[in-house]
């Protein structure tokens, strides 16, 4: 438990007015619970600093954060329930192709400055996910899950009908501990081969893994994970580009992956062909494209895609 005085002092060098006895005692417990601690009520200017303190240090106003889909309290405290915003850039920074023979086989990492994006990516057709298996009415389902470990599907399609559901895994969060969602240890991974090292060295770092959410201006990924996740949208894809692009959102951040109300038109690329408009691929820890090892979302260890139902 953080010492009342020590709490205090840190709040006041991040800018927070003074905090009465009792809200210090809620906010230190809070503090020390992560994300699974209450919702502890305060003004602008105290909320602004907390996140400073515990969270982000160079957050300048509240509109750069947004509030986690479990947090109940509009005007929360609590610096483990806000998320970064990661937002895209206009225009994009010019990007150029790459024959996929000129990639090297040697991981760069990220090919921008600050990490945000990788370069274009070389999709497979249509929906991985999908391909040659019974397509059964949606029903109140807002989206399907399938989650892969390489080139291998791994379990049933996962339907959500609540509004935010989590993927997660590893001792961080461990199933049972009353998350709803898709617990990825309590799927058989075993199949009939034995989990590759590359695999199981993953998993092992998912921990609280992503929150997809449904809200009122689109659907929401959170990254909860001590990793960065990789996100492939249409959504996503800016207008001046010609191939969709791959984003990187830290721990941390947060993503706004697809809006219902303006979805993309379907497509077709030179290169790649056809692009399922309603399908986003997020790989955990592990990014894709001509700048990496892994040429496409199938290279990586542990991925989902998010199938989002077809248009009425």
């Amino acid at each position: 438990m953080f010492r009342r005085r020590g709490l205090r002092r840190r709040l006041a060098s991040a800018g927070a007015p003074s905090v009465p006895d009792d809200q210090l005692r809620r906010l230190a417990r809070a503090i020390d619970a992560g994300a699974a601690g209450e919702c502890v009520p305060g003004d602008v200017q105290l909320r602004l600093a907390v996140t400073r303190a515990f969270r982000f240090p160079d957050v300048r106003e509240l509109a750069e954060v947004r509030r986690l889909p479990l947090c109940s309290e509009p005007h929360c405290c609590n610096p483990h329930h806000w998320s970064r915003l990661c937002k895209p850039e206009t225009p994009p920074p010019p990007y150029s192709r790459y024959a996929m023979d000129d990639v090297k086989a040697k991981e760069h990492g990220e090919s921008t400055a600050d990490a945000r994006r990788t370069d274009h990516e070389r999709l497979p057709t249509g929906s991985l996910a999908t391909d040659g298996e019974e397509k059964p009415s949606w029903e109140a389902e807002w989206c399907r899950l399938a989650y892969w470990e390489l080139t291998r599907r791994v379990g049933r399609q996962f339907g959500v009908r609540v509004r935010a559901v989590d993927v997660f895994g590893g001792s961080d969060g461990a199933c049972g501990s009353g998350r709803h969602g898709l617990c990825l240890d309590a799927l058989d991974t075993r199949g009939d081969a034995p989990q590759v090292e590359q695999v199981r060295k993953t998993r092992a770092k998912i921990g609280l893994g992503v929150t997809l959410s449904l809200e009122s201006d689109g659907v929401w990924l959170y990254n909860r994970s001590q990793e960065p996740v990789f996100v492939s949208s249409p959504a996503l894809d800016a207008a001046a580009a010609k191939a969709l692009l791959v984003w990187r959102v830290a721990p941390g951040h947060c993503l706004c992956i697809f809006d219902p109300a303006a979805p993309p038109p379907a497509t077709s690329l030179p290169n790649i062909g056809p692009v399922d408009p309603r399908s986003v691929r997020i790989s955990f820890a592990k990014g894709w494209g001509p700048k990496y090892s892994r040429r496409d979302v199938t290279a990586c260890p542990c991925w989902l895609e998010v199938l989002l139902p077809p248009a009425s």
